[in-house]
């Protein structure tokens, strides 16, 4: 299934109603850039499956990194992990920028901190076993609070059509296409200066405000 961006991007933009949101404050785990893992980055490519995603979606690996959240005590939603990109300029201009790992004592103690504010155990296992078998630190950004305008998928929009989205950060074929988003009633899409993009509502629950 392949979706006209601009067009399903305009219609959601004309019907939906606009919110003012607020996004908390939060820690974010950004792991490296595709080109710093040398080998292994020339094997594989940056294929993220999130929760818009599940099949798994490429970024390209010179314009992008992938990043992990802990949401409120939480590593897994709805089943996966709350990961997926942000691009470099967003991380070079971000400006409480810290490491978190094994390989340094501010590492160390960053990502104690981490797994001590995880609340399944199993989940502060995978943590730990994830920075256990790393070899190199991590960037810890925080990212202060922000101001947003959000689109709620109501029962009204998805019944006028809007069963689906393409994600601002997508790119198009030469007819303008792209794999879409598939919409759940109760999804949140968050407008942004070049498009929307979905947020699954539990994790827009967890991380904004209206």
């Amino acid at each position: 299934m392949r979706l006209n961006k601009l067009e399903s991007t305009q219609r959601i933009l004309e019907i939906g109603k606009h919110v003012h949101c607020r996004k908390s404050a939060m820690d974010n785990i950004v792991f490296p850039k595709w080109s710093d893992l040398g080998l292994v980055g020339m094997m594989f490519r940056q294929c993220v499956n999130t929760k818009e995603q599940p099949f798994g979606n490429i970024y390209d690996e010179s314009k992008f990194q992938t990043v992990l959240r802990i949401i409120n005590g939480k590593v897994l939603m709805t089943g996966r992990p709350d990961c997926y990109c942000w691009s470099f300029s967003k991380i070079t201009s971000s400006k409480n920028v810290s490491v978190i790992g094994t390989n340094s004592a501010t590492g160390i103690i960053n990502m104690c901190n981490v797994i001590t504010s995880i609340s399944i155990e199993d989940e502060k296992k995978m943590v730990a076993d994830m920075f256990a078998s790393l070899n190199k630190d991590l960037l810890l950004v925080y990212t202060e609070p922000e101001e947003r305008t959000c689109i709620q998928v109501t029962p009204e929009l998805y019944k006028a059509g809007i069963t689906a989205c393409v994600d601002e950060w997508m790119d198009t074929d030469e007819n303008g296409c792209a794999t879409p988003t598939l919409l759940s009633i109760g999804d949140y899409l968050i407008v942004s200066e070049s498009g929307v993009y979905c947020i699954r509502q539990e994790e827009f629950e967890q991380t904004h405000t209206i």
